[in-house]
């Protein structure tokens, strides 16, 4: 295209040195783009591909999350790794969204007058909310907090059973001290269980003056589908229409801040009726899945399993570390588009040359949306879960620096440890270890199910979960090392005279702290809906839990008297208590969920960080 520049027709010496230094540049860029082994070039193209814009940052449910999946099947294919029970997808479906659907309307009767309010102007429910239809008198809480320990507590003296309550949003010293005494009872979630623990049948929010007054956008809220209340969000104007004249929601503001006494008061006269209709979309995903069939007749009837989850968060929402206000694609490469890449070469070179045992890849979908595909796979096993001997893992094994790598599940087996050292010294590899089988990714969903997992991980990021996450700012070479790492771990595994020997491995003390609760459980919930309450897949060995009597399977349905209708009530609860608090944990339990079995669980310290 510069065929006919000046540039390349100019004789002069000072344009030869140009011309020289453009080459001597072009040169280099060449030699930078070739640097690359061919095996580090072929992550890279996978990687490339998986993090596109093609595929919109490959959310669960979303034609990128398919294009995905099927582009893992179709190098499986290509590769000669075959599919298992005659398909490379293990179906499943996930929800992906909320919508008003049906009948939703809000009539309030007062003394003089009946107001509609319209949906979508002047209210929106909200993706907690339960369905159904609703009718009962008003009562106004202020801000819905019950402090005694600062003789703070709006419920006092009120009856709220079966009313629908307003409730002002924030908290009444939020402005001038956002951190102060009334700070953790500012949720939506306190206010919420609050209301709900009063009795009221539903919940009002409203915002304060000193918030904007735009509705609360209509969203789904993971894991809070069953709430067990009715939930709304109301502007400033159609509440002040249903007040008292006297009585405007600016002036009671004033009132409850400038006094810091309660101001709440039923709302004589007056109810409302609602109907709420809220549809939750569901969309179909799958794991991708292929086999290498093992070449010993008695071995190849146990199986490695080898994973990696490549979905992503899509355009961000739940999940998001984005702070910007244009939406944007969350490419996700490193998380996981790099682990997906090398557990595809991974089946590559184990399909070149088969093991005594047979080895499984698999692509899980619906890991950020709570382990989704992996739980699923493992209440529906492809191949008996007695036989799988080990499950290693990927996520997020892109951003290699110093051959530095995480390996957790290093106790979970008795051979791990001295596999791994050995194997990491071949390779120089800085390994940091963790015993725990557990942790934030799809290992842990076999660990439950006493299977022993080695996690591969190098490291969280200032791109994590956000849409700086793209595929050139990765270390190829390094994930090239991680791939023969874990090659070299499946082909001694595939070739032991015995199997590994599952141990349960001792809780790191930094294992997967999220939140500030001073208490530790010690359950493994279950992140998806469940509609009697918070489904428990696993304990932690020695934890609280365990020696309470909690099993996997049972649904959790009261915590130390307070309703659990999903996992934000639990997390609720956590913070309630202090170390050796002694509660009454309820459960379901049996096959059928109807056999009510109360526990008594003592609470232990969470320097941790487990549930």
């Amino acid at each position: 295209m510069f065929s006919n520049s000046k540039f390349f027709t100019d004789r002069s010496f000072p344009g030869l040195l140009f011309r020289i230094a453009l080459f001597v540049f072009f040169f280099q860029c060449s030699m930078a783009n070739n640097e690359l082994s061919p095996e580090a070039e072929s992550l890279k193209d996978h990687v490339e591909y998986l993090a596109s814009e093609e595929l919109e940052g490959r959310k669960s449910g979303s034609k990128g999350n398919q294009l995905a999946a099927e582009y893992i099947a179709n190098h499986f294919k290509k590769h000669n790794v075959q599919p298992v029970d005659g398909s490379y997808f293990q179906e499943f479906t996930v929800v992906t969204d909320v919508k008003l659907a049906g009948n939703n309307s809000a009539v309030i009767k007062t003394a003089n007058e009946e107001i509609e309010w319209k949906a979508g102007e002047d209210y929106t429910p909200l993706g907690s909310s339960e369905n159904g239809e609703f009718s009962g008198s008003l009562v106004f809480v202020g801000y819905g907090i019950s402090a005694d320990e600062h003789d703070f507590n709006e419920y006092e003296n009120l009856d709220v059973e079966g009313k629908i309550v307003v409730v002002l949003r924030s908290a009444p010293d939020y402005q001038t001290n956002p951190h102060g005494k009334f700070s953790e009872f500012a949720s939506l979630l306190y206010k919420r269980i609050n209301a709900r623990e009063h009795g009221a049948a539903g919940i009002i929010y409203v915002s304060p003056t000193d918030m904007d007054d735009d509705l609360i956008s209509l969203s789904l809220q993971r894991g809070g589908r069953h709430s067990g209340i009715v939930a709304l969000h109301a502007r400033r104007d159609a509440v002040d229409k249903i007040l008292p004249k006297d009585r405007s929601l600016k002036a009671l503001e004033q009132q409850i801040k400038s006094t810091g006494k309660p101001h709440s008061f039923e709302i004589l006269n007056s109810s409302i009726s609602l109907s709420v209709s809220l549809e939750f979309i569901e969309a179909p995903t799958a794991n991708a899945i292929g086999m290498v069939m093992g070449t010993d007749d008695v071995l190849k009837n146990e199986y490695i399993i080898v994973g990696a989850h490549f979905d992503h968060l899509g355009w961000g929402g739940e999940g998001s570390r984005y702070s910007g206000s244009d939406p944007k694609i969350h490419y996700g490469a490193d998380d996981n588009a790099s682990g997906t890449a090398a557990m595809m070469e991974m089946a590559a070179q184990i399909a070149r040359s088969p093991l005594p045992r047979s080895v499984i890849f698999m692509g899980f979908s619906g890991e950020e949306m709570g382990l989704l595909g992996s739980q699923y796979y493992c209440t529906n096993p492809l191949v008996p879960l007695e036989n799988t001997i080990m499950m290693l893992n990927m996520d997020m094994v892109g951003k290699i620096k110093d051959n530095a790598l995480n390996v957790t599940g290093t106790g979970t087996a008795v051979e791990w440890d001295g596999l791994i050292d050995s194997l990491g010294n071949t390779y120089e590899l800085a390994i940091s270890k963790s015993a725990s089988g557990y942790g934030a990714s799809d290992h842990s969903s076999f660990y439950q199910k006493d299977i022993p997992v080695i996690n591969f991980f190098t490291g969280l990021h200032e791109d994590y979960h956000r849409p700086g996450d793209t595929w050139e700012k990765l270390n190829y070479e390094g994930i090239k090392t991680v791939v023969e790492f874990g090659t070299d771990i499946i082909k001694a595994v595939g070739n032991f005279v015995q199997k590994p020997q599952f141990v349960r491995a001792q809780q790191s003390e930094n294992e997967g702290r999220k939140m500030s609760f001073n208490v530790t459980v010690g359950t493994i919930p279950d992140y998806s809906d469940h509609p009697k309450g918070m489904k428990i897949t696993g304990v932690k060995e020695g934890s609280p839990a365990e020696k309470g009597g909690l099993q996997g399977g049972d649904v959790m349905i009261k915590f130390g008297g307070i309703e659990i209708k999903n996992i934000y009530d639990y997390t609720y609860c956590l913070g309630k208590y202090k170390p050796g608090d002694e509660v009454d944990i309820v459960v379901l339990r049996g096959e059928s969920e109807t056999e009510e079995v109360t526990l008594k669980v003592k609470l232990e310290g969470r320097s941790a960080g487990a549930n």
